[in-house]
């Protein structure tokens, strides 16, 4: 891949990022681009559809990032209590912003992709090479984030049946978003993703 010519494009398209890119989104990006090469399928539209999924969940930084992009995890504990009473003790965030045992962390979203839930941070340890129960700020960890994001995309862990990009892509992006966070702001990552593809092909 000409990874110059890509930056070009992306520049030049001004979809996503606009006329500039800054260092932290080159290397935010570069980071998930060798990851790709290491881990992934090979297929453009995964890898496109990681870079959406990154730009979204990262507020375009393209580093991984914890929930609510505080800066440490006491900021991040409060962002989550502070939505979990907005939306209510039976929502999704409520849930999972409790401290569990036997470590007495909090499972709230980090990294490029915003892993959540304690399950999913024991699923994918083993592509991490750490034990993310025990550690979950290595989610915050540039290479494992990328690692995570691409395996977890790839083989759907996080889709609820299985479902990995391979059975979305190419034919529906929108549909795509279920191997992350069901059909969340679906169609604007789709948008995403479609700008991605274009800087790549």
């Amino acid at each position: 891949m000409d990874r110059a010519a890509f930056y070009a494009s992306l520049r030049k398209s001004k979809a996503v990022f606009g006329t500039r890119l800054s260092q932290q989104q080159v290397n935010g990006m570069e980071g998930i681009l060798d990851a790709f090469e290491q881990v992934g399928d090979g297929k453009a539209e995964t890898l496109a559809y990681a870079l959406a999924t990154a730009y979204h969940e990262t507020g375009r930084r393209m580093v991984p990032v914890r929930e609510g992009f505080a800066s440490t995890d006491a900021g991040a504990r409060r962002a989550v209590n502070a939505l979990a009473r907005r939306r209510g003790p039976r929502s999704a965030v409520a849930r999972y912003a409790q401290p569990l045992p036997p470590h007495g962390h909090v499972y709230y979203g980090r990294g490029h992709v915003q892993l959540t839930w304690l399950d999913n941070y024991r699923a994918s340890s083993k592509d991490a090479g750490v034990d993310l129960v025990a550690n979950p700020d290595a989610m915050l960890d540039p290479v494992i984030s990328a690692r995570v994001l691409i395996l977890g995309l790839i083989d759907g862990r996080w889709n609820g049946r299985g479902y990995g990009l391979g059975h979305y892509l190419p034919e529906d992006p929108v549909e795509a978003r279920r191997t992350v966070n069901l059909l969340d702001k679906a169609e604007l990552i789709a948008g995403y993703y479609r700008a991605f593809l274009a800087a790549l092909e």
